[in-house]
């Protein structure tokens, strides 16, 4: 009896004593919405052409909030539903890029292009970065994500709208010391005006009235205008 009970109390010692896994490292990382509250947010701003001024909200529940400002073909809200697959993606993406790790300004000697404000949530925390041209490459991935998903969803937010006339777009790069809204101030009869700026090596969306010109007389004009390195049609 003596030896059964000292068996037993051997036992429980070594059971008690032997490691036991991290209970948290066996959760598996959340990648479907659990919870309210925002994950990340995009703003674009305004510039002196069409660009497309916009607010996207993803939230932690698995929606997503457009907001259509001004030269969108939606203006006002819009809330749509994103697939497991697309948060799953979502949040992965946000999670890489950390966005804590970035200053508040993207510094830029690039006039006339639109601020793009990134927020990213933790609870109560926030953290936001803005940026013209110059933002690094990782956001930049990120920002054309967010895009991507909210397209998928029928929301256009890449091209800018004007009401006034029928547009179309093309892809021109210039020369470093050429100023886009100068230049395509040559051309208000063809309602020529910079829509988005793409690179810090002055590429530029273009936007032109086509009821005046069409796709091929406009590039062949852009060609062979002092300051175009290249053109070439958008396709969006």
């Amino acid at each position: 009896m003596k030896h059964s009970l000292f068996f037993l109390l051997a036992t429980a010692i070594i059971v008690a004593c032997t490691p036991q896994e991290n209970a948290s490292a066996q959760q598996p990382t959340a990648t479907a919405p659990t919870s309210t509250g925002n994950l990340f947010q995009l703003e674009t701003g305004a510039c002196r052409g069409y660009c497309p001024m916009y607010k996207l909200t993803f939230r932690k529940d698995g929606t997503l909030e457009y907001l259509g400002i001004r030269h969108v073909d939606k203006v006002g809200v819009e809330t749509v539903r994103l697939s497991t697959e697309e948060y799953a993606q979502l949040l992965k993406e946000v999670r890489k890029v950390d966005l804590w790790q970035y200053p508040a300004e993207i510094p830029s000697t690039v006039v006339d292009a639109p601020v793009h404000t990134f927020t990213v949530f933790d609870g109560e925390k926030k953290h936001t970065v803005k940026g013209t041209a110059g933002i690094p490459k990782p956001i930049l991935a990120l920002e054309t994500l967010l895009q991507d998903i909210t397209e998928a969803h029928g929301i256009a937010v890449r091209k800018g709208a004007d009401s006034k006339v029928t547009t179309a777009q093309v892809i021109v790069r210039f020369d470093m010391d050429v100023n886009a809204k100068e230049f395509c101030n040559q051309f208000s009869d063809l309602r020529v005006r910079p829509v988005t700026h793409l690179s810090e090596d002055n590429t530029w969306v273009i936007g032109y009235n086509t009821s005046e010109v069409t796709q091929e007389q406009f590039i062949s004009l852009m060609k062979d205008m002092r300051g175009v390195v290249t053109v070439e049609p958008s396709n969006k």
